[in-house]
């Protein structure tokens, strides 16, 4: 209950659904997983999940009448930005770092001052992710593929592979 107390305190305009991680798929490298929450809670395909601290964890992309299944994968996608700069960019997953449950932040400019350390919340646009939900903090910076923007790799705040308890936030 305390852990709620804060996430309420900080967005009191939230309505949140407690929830325990029931399952896991150990063949999802994105490591997605079943919570026992489903449409009779209040649940809705969308919902955003946020761990017990308040971290954005992922989104749930299929519902049923008890429970749900949140998923991480390179589809997963939020507008974020960085809290001291102001950079913005899209939170999305990445096959090449979510073995080591990483996520990055795309399309940073190049000449951005963002730097390792800083931190990494959602915008709100989309309509899907409430904003200034922490997402984690930027472990380091490389240029994209092309070459014309930067690529935050992001260390989550929460750690979808070892996750138990989260809230679904059910309105806001």
């Amino acid at each position: 209950f305390k852990a709620l107390t804060n996430i309420q305190e900080q967005h009191p305009e939230m309505s949140y659904t407690s929830s325990f991680v029931i399952g896991r798929d150990p063949l999802d490298s994105f490591w997605g997983f079943t919570l026992d929450r489903g449409t009779l809670d209040g649940v809705a395909v969308n919902d955003a999940v946020i761990s017990d601290e308040g971290y954005l964890l992922g989104v749930v992309r299929e519902a049923d009448l008890t429970s749900c299944k949140v998923i991480l994968h390179p589809s997963f996608n939020a507008a974020g930005v960085v809290s001291r700069t102001r950079d913005n960019g899209i939170i999305t997953g990445s096959a090449e770092y979510a073995a080591d449950g990483l996520c990055v932040l795309t399309n940073l400019a190049r000449s951005t001052m963002s730097k390792a350390g800083d931190q990494i919340v959602t915008t709100g646009l989309g309509g899907v992710f409430p904003p200034d939900v922490l997402v984690g903090v930027i472990k380091e910076l490389t240029p994209e593929a092309s070459g014309k923007s930067m690529l935050a790799v992001i260390k989550p705040g929460a750690d979808p592979r070892t996750v138990r308890h989260v809230f679904i936030i059910t309105s806001y």
